[in-house]
């Protein structure tokens, strides 16, 4: 079976602390995979290397083949992080905030915006594609923060 997520002996040091002390695990294509563990344990800055925010300090990763730290644009391209804070622009309307984002990723406008008006209609935010994230509630910024994760794509 295909492995989508490889991580191997994966290490992020913060000065003298240890945040991710040489993590390893492989997800298959369709398993689903819980990463658990208490308060400190380094699942959030493991998470924050998988998606590319930080860089480890040793060991690899890989997204459906694709190395963080050698193909980070491609590898970003196909995952998709939905964090239960929001991370919306509450200042930008969902347009604005679904271009943004898929110019951050390299999309070009005119697949930026066939993509936004795909994914703000399919999840019943089209509508209100003009209005400020400020306004909307934490459903339809749960379901603007999904739109977001998967307009890189």
């Amino acid at each position: 079976m295909e492995t989508s997520i490889e991580v191997k002996d994966l290490t992020k040091n913060y000065g003298e602390i240890t945040a991710v002390d040489h993590v390893n695990f492989e997800v298959r294509k369709g398993e689903i995979f819980g990463f658990l563990g208490p308060n400190g344990a380094g699942k959030t800055t493991t998470i924050r290397i998988l998606t590319g925010v930080i860089k480890p300090n040793s060991g690899t990763a890989a997204i459906m083949g694709y190395s963080i730290l050698k193909e980070p644009l491609k590898a970003k391209q196909i995952i998709s992080v939905v964090p239960e804070m929001a991370n919306a622009y509450i200042d930008l309307t969902a347009w604005q905030n679904l271009m943004l984002i898929g110019e951050l990723y390299g999309v070009p406008k005119s697949k930026r915006q066939e993509r936004a008006g795909y994914l703000l209609k399919e999840f019943g935010l089209y509508e209100r594609r003009n209005h400020l994230a400020r306004g909307f509630s934490k459903g339809m910024k749960q379901k603007l923060n999904f739109t977001l994760s998967e307009s890189s794509s």
